[in-house]
């Protein structure tokens, strides 16, 4: 719980570094205008502060856990910071940059409990990562049509996209499906409901409101979200019971 607390407080502090950093274009998106420094109700100033107390709180936290925690806290830090000014623009790179940071939350994860990630986990969370970060921007450049809000949105093009999640959704149920033959306790019996969620979750993408956005299509579809916790529910009944 005291790992979890750490990566909520650096967490905030990113979120708060990269609404500093994308105010003006956030401006122009007709999602994003909303957020707190877009819309004029937090000033740069006042979000900076904020980052900078949350940061140190968020280290001093994953210290107390221990020191491989800080690392690998500070290690997430400095990736969203330096994806916030420069790898979001880079095609291919920022998906990846994504992806890293599910990585460490895991390992985080993994270093607080001290159970190790399987090598069939880690490649889970890669390509699972790159599923929804790959249509994530098939959906932004989908639906915004001013490319202005994202840079990189003119280096992509929507055939690519569509091929990489394609690709990624793919990798995914096959890697998961490898971590749960070599897992105890049955779960091999959850690949079903990952194909499912996978399968849902490509359909969903074409949600004109959604933007490609993991979160909006998850709650605007309420078969996906109970999908999601059948798969909870049954994962911990498989473990523990």
């Amino acid at each position: 719980m005291i790992a979890f607390a750490s990566f909520c407080l650096i967490s905030s502090a990113v979120y708060a570094f990269n609404d500093i950093c994308d105010a003006d274009k956030d401006a122009a998106h007709p999602v994003k205008r909303s957020r707190p420094v877009a819309s004029g109700a937090i000033s740069k100033r006042k979000a900076a502060i904020l980052t900078a107390v949350l940061s140190i709180a968020g280290l001093a936290v994953g210290f107390t856990v221990n020191l491989t925690v800080m690392i690998l806290v500070a290690a997430y830090l400095a990736l969203n910071m330096l994806y916030s000014k420069r790898l979001k623009h880079k095609p291919v790179l920022d998906c990846f940059s994504i992806a890293a940071g599910f990585v460490l939350r895991v390992y985080t994860g993994g270093a607080a409990s001290g159970e190790p990630v399987s090598d069939w986990l880690f490649l889970t969370i890669v390509a699972m990562s790159l599923f929804m970060a790959f249509g994530k921007r098939r959906g932004e450049l989908a639906k915004v049509r001013n490319a202005e809000t994202r840079e990189v949105l003119h280096r992509y093009d929507g055939a690519f996209l569509l091929g990489m999640v394609w690709v990624c959704a793919g990798l995914a149920i096959v890697f998961y499906s490898l971590w749960a033959m070599n897992r105890e306790h049955n779960m091999i019996f959850t690949v079903p409901l990952i194909i499912f969620l996978v399968s849902r979750y490509l359909l969903r993408l074409s949600d004109p409101d959604s933007h490609g956005d993991p979160t909006t299509v998850l709650f605007k579809d309420k078969v996906l979200l109970a999908a999601g916790g059948v798969y909870g529910v049954l994962t911990v009944a498989l473990l523990y019971f």
